[in-house]
């Protein structure tokens, strides 16, 4: 092709056809810029092909990864509202005594209360995506900047929590172990749901491994009216409240992600 026109222009030249000489080699000159310019329309096209499938390919994935997040925040949720449930009922057990209540279900409240529910979502793609350099692929601002702040996002809910693990774990538990017969307190057999939540074997599993106990009512009394413990379990309601706060406001955020990640790939 290249020869085909060298020749045209070489005939110009020869019959002395000078402006049409300079037309043909303006024409060709435009011929060949057009050319370029549908090469680089075609491969800007291709690159934007790709990057949308690209980006199809990371939000399926993130789909994926805050769904896993989100059913995780809603069970700690439901496991610190379990908490808070039974120490209220436990302050009406302080307060009205327990007469009639079964020991086994003073156990399950009390069991309740060992729990430290903690948030560890999933964040593999998401980082993957902003350490890649990827995040440019996602076009949609709003998503871009969950993802870029989704590490102190959830920060906020951690250090709530970790207050909450610190009280139970280096006061109450220590408490505990100093001055209750922890065996005269573990004759349950009643199945809590709120106890099993989050375990990833099947939870029968531990029903081998118990320790055999039997519920002895004058431990529980003593529990019940020991000042401390109900100091330590105003604290750890007070706990529970804040960290589910703030988990709800976090359950709220992965809910709006995952709502921007359904739009978008309903209309990609």
């Amino acid at each position: 092709m290249i020869k085909f026109f060298r020749k045209i222009r070489q005939n110009l030249l020869m019959e002395n056809k000078t402006g049409k000489y300079f037309k043909y080699a303006i024409g060709e000159i435009v011929l060949v810029m057009i050319g370029i310019l549908l090469a680089l329309q075609v491969n800007n096209w291709n690159i934007k092909r790709n990057n949308a499938k690209q980006e199809i390919a990371l939000l399926t994935q993130l789909e994926k990864e805050y769904e896993e997040n989100l059913k995780e925040v809603n069970e700690k949720i439901y496991m610190r509202s379990g908490i808070i449930q039974s120490i209220n009922k436990i302050f009406t057990y302080i307060d009205n005594g327990i007469e009639n209540i079964p020991l086994d279900t003073i156990n399950k409240h009390i069991a309740r209360t060992y729990l430290t529910p903690t948030f560890d979502g999933s964040n593999g793609v998401t980082t993957e995506i902003i350490n890649s350099g990827k995040l440019y692929l996602i076009q949609n601002s709003e998503l871009k900047t969950h993802l870029s702040n989704w590490n102190n996002t959830t920060q906020k809910v951690v250090e709530e929590e970790q207050l909450l693990v610190n009280q139970t774990y280096n006061y109450y538990f220590q408490f505990m172990q100093k001055n209750y017969d922890i065996r005269k307190m573990s004759g349950s057999n009643v199945k809590d749901k709120i106890n099993t939540t989050f375990k990833m074997s099947n939870p029968n599993y531990q029903d081998n491994l118990i320790i055999s106990g039997k519920n002895d009512e004058s431990e529980y009394k003593k529990y019940l009216t020991d000042t401390i413990i109900s100091n330590y379990l105003i604290f750890i309601n007070a706990y529970s409240i804040t960290a589910n706060i703030q988990a709800i406001g976090l359950k709220q955020k992965i809910e709006r992600i995952l709502e921007i990640i359904h739009s978008d790939l309903e209309n990609k």
